[in-house]
């Protein structure tokens, strides 16, 4: 028998997992506001006769599951995924992201939200999966649910797990994966590096004061897109500028270390005579970068306009040294992944720069799936700040997970998906932080790996799970519990 049917059929799946969902979604639960959603799932879990839960000083929740009868000498699995998401909200919505929680909408095949905010599938819909298979009474071994807080701003929760939590474990398995038919097998370790520098300051010479900008790049996440070829604005502007001969009174762009720049601006200062120069010449600069990323930035625009002459400029070695270190930091991939050739293996991007009184900060984010390699590029990047005097202010990281396409977890996991579809699971590996690599630090000898149901547009209010892999997805987890 199929396995879809053999646990009830597709439409029966769907609307019993869709009901948990809706159950445990009914409170708000942005980073750092997780407590009333634990009690979501305390009380589930209570109500089909599970637990006592066990909570730690993050909130996280950790319940352990009893084996059915005949299956006490299976190995122990976590079944992980995290509580919080990521609380877009639609601008003029009237939508409260600390008291309001999302609407959902079933609608052409999808299930999502009213259109005010995100739906928070990420990872809910992967911890509803996870309590179904424990209401339909799912054979299985001995469990421990792992629910963490606070993993979409750094794998927070994640990283003060107790590691008495994890003892004995064979394996991990976490719900976080966006991939119907995907088993990741690896994810990229996370570098966050803010550097300072105080910028001494000049008087103003004469001269014509111009604001030049890069902006209408396409941007996106450093780690997704990094890949992409896409233009960082911010080291594109630097390198330009760096050699144009001309005074700096400000320099600013992105949004965060790890958003790739699609925008960047400065306010120079060029002397007599060399105003009608700068302007060709950044008129070349502009149908160059143009033209090398017409594909993948098509809305680029250089704009150059007239300013008032500031005040005050940078001193000629602070402009050199800041436009240097901003040209020369490490920026898009660095190596490819030594096991998943087509996944980045080592990225950087220089994510934000922006002035604070007579500070200047630079922000990148190095992700690398081999630790060697994360060290390598970590102190070139703190050499070059030390050469250009800029200091490393704030440092915050996570490991990463090198995973093996050969772990037996993920073969367990392959094997039920063949049972399920009938075709083989591609298995791959992320440029992303994800929570096994952090869990899997505190226990190295238990096996990852991390699969989900289809979800489309996270972190947006457009975010939406397809209806159809749900009841695949169940089927999946239930074979793979079953099977260990």
């Amino acid at each position: 028998m199929d396995a879809v049917e053999a646990l009830g059929g597709a439409q029966q799946i769907t609307e019993e997992i869709l009901e948990i969902f809706r159950q445990i979604s009914r409170c708000p639960r942005p980073s750092g506001h997780e407590e009333a959603a634990g009690k979501a799932l305390e009380a589930f879990l209570e109500a089909l006769g599970i637990g006592p839960a066990e909570r730690d000083g993050a909130g996280n929740l950790l319940v352990s599951v009893p084996p059915t009868p005949g299956r006490e000498d299976r190995p122990l699995l976590v079944l992980q995924g995290h509580m919080d998401m990521v609380c877009a909200v639609r601008p003029g919505s009237g939508f409260d992201r600390l008291t309001d929680a999302p609407v959902i909408r079933v609608r052409d095949g999808f299930v999502r939200t009213d259109g005010r905010s995100s739906l928070g599938a990420d990872n809910h819909l992967g911890n509803a999966a996870v309590l179904w298979l424990l209401q339909k009474g799912v054979p299985h071994g001995p469990l421990r649910l792992l629910f963490t807080t606070a993993e979409e701003v750094g794998l927070v929760g994640a990283a003060q797990v107790p590691p008495r939590w994890l003892e004995g474990a064979w394996g991990l398995l976490n719900t976080d994966g966006f991939h119907y038919g995907r088993a990741i097998a690896g994810s990229a370790g996370g570098r966050r590096e803010s550097y300072r520098r105080t910028m001494e300051e000049t008087d103003c010479p004469a001269g014509t004061a111009l604001a030049v900008e890069i902006s209408g790049g396409t941007g996106g996440h450093s780690g997704d897109d990094i890949h992409r070829g896409r233009i960082n604005a911010i080291q594109a502007l630097a390198g330009f500028l760096r050699d144009a001969g001309c005074a700096v009174a400000e320099f600013s762009g992105g949004t965060a270390h790890n958003a790739i720049p699609g925008r960047a601006e400065a306010v120079v200062v060029l002397p007599d005579g060399r105003a009608d120069w700068f302007r060709r010449r950044w008129a070349d600069f502009a149908a160059a970068a143009g033209e090398a990323h017409r594909e993948t930035d098509p809305h680029l625009r250089f704009p150059l306009r007239a300013v008032p002459l500031p005040r005050k400029v940078w001193t000629a070695d602070c402009a050199r040294d800041a436009l240097d270190f901003l040209a020369t930091l490490f920026n898009g991939v660095c190596a490819m992944h030594p096991r998943f050739p087509a996944v980045p293996g080592a990225s950087a991007n220089l994510g934000k720069v922006e002035r604070e009184g007579k500070t200047l900060g630079v922000m990148a984010f190095l992700r690398c799936a081999d630790q060697r390699e994360e060290d390598r590029l970590a102190a070139a990047h703190d050499e070059n700040a030390r050469r250009h005097g800029f200091t490393l202010s704030a440092l915050s990281r996570y490991p990463g997970w090198p995973g093996s396409p050969e772990d037996p977890l993920v073969g367990r996991v392959c094997a039920a998906f063949r049972r399920v579809e009938g075709r083989e699971m591609e298995v791959s590996a992320v440029h992303v932080g994800l929570e096994p690599s952090v869990l899997g630090a505190k226990n190295p000898a238990m096996h990852l790996v991390s699969t989900g149901p289809d979800i489309l547009d996270a972190h947006s209010v457009d975010e939406r799970a397809r209806l159809d892999t749900l009841p695949r997805y169940a089927a999946l987890l239930a074979e793979t519990v079953g099977g260990i």
